[in-house]
């Protein structure tokens, strides 16, 4: 029987593009989603679609069955990992040979967010896994952030002035899927995935600024600010305190790291920040 791979985060910024680049390469996908008949509008027949919950265990075995690899992925809005180690539990026990899991830039050396313990879950676990560290999502700036740069033309982030080395989630969506289909050679190991090139805020404000036609700036707001302004949009305050905490290691400049990693992964230059804003401009319009 033809192995199949379970995609979690399916309809997200970077699971979209694992399932794609699987699919491309003649894999059958399984995507784990909340709501079926909403993803169903975007796969089709692409991909099988399976109800799952982090938190409802009835739901594991159906997505489980016959699963070779899995790509895990820890929902925003989770930011207790702890239910997230029933599934890997379950996983060993069906038989899951493979763990490509989204982990987190610098995680090794930061216990303070939840991927340092949902690694530690993997890792005892004793399935052999891979740990993607990828360094900030540009496509995090049209989508949590996109209403402040589109009607505001402002960057509202608290990360200081330190600069970071930005990456594209297509290029990360491609790395995990390459590591799924390849698990002899990536099995145990740990790779940090960055941008080819580390730029502070103000400079990504002056790339939109040329790109877009019109002034974006970068107002460097406080922790506290970021906070309250998050919270009365209505962001749970579980989740904002996660990005203060990413982003005040961003502020210490532990994101400006730039490494081959993914380059080597890809065998081709990582996606600029520029190509990422011409791409993605009409979010910003």
């Amino acid at each position: 029987m033809e192995a199949t791979m379970l995609v979690t985060g399916i309809t997200g910024n970077v699971g979209e593009h694992v399932a794609e680049h699987l699919i491309a390469r003649g894999c059958s996908v399984r995507g784990a989603v909340t709501n079926t008949g909403k993803a169903a509008h975007r796969w089709g027949s692409k991909a099988e679609l399976v109800r799952f919950d982090y938190l409802d265990e009835s739901t594991f075995d159906d997505a489980l069955q016959g699963i070779s690899g899995l790509f895990l992925i820890r929902p925003p809005s989770l930011a207790d990992p702890n239910p997230m180690l029933p599934l890997i539990v379950r996983a060993k026990e069906r038989g899951v040979k493979h763990i490509v899991f989204l982990s987190l830039l610098g995680i090794e050396r930061n216990p303070l967010p939840p991927h340092y313990r949902i690694e530690k879950y993997v890792r005892n676990s004793g399935i052999p896994f891979t740990f993607l560290r990828p360094s900030f999502f540009m496509q995090n700036l049209n989508t949590i952030h996109r209403t402040d740069i589109r009607d505001r033309g402002d960057i509202f982030i608290p990360a200081g002035k330190a600069p970071v080395s930005f990456i594209d989630a297509r290029d990360v969506g491609e790395a995990a899927a390459l590591a799924m289909l390849s698990p002899e050679l990536h099995a145990n190991r740990s790779y940090t995935l960055t941008g080819a090139e580390a730029l502070t805020y103000e400079e990504a404000a002056a790339i939109f600024t040329r790109v877009l036609g019109r002034i974006v700036t970068y107002s460097n707001p406080s922790a506290g600010q970021f906070r309250r302004e998050m919270v009365r949009r209505g962001m749970p305050r579980e989740h904002v305190n996660v990005m203060i905490t990413l982003y005040f290691t961003t502020k210490l400049g532990l994101a400006k790291r730039v490494t081959p990693e993914l380059e080597h992964l890809l065998g081709r230059k990582p996606a600029t920040l520029e190509q990422y804003v011409q791409d993605y401009a009409d979010y910003w319009r």
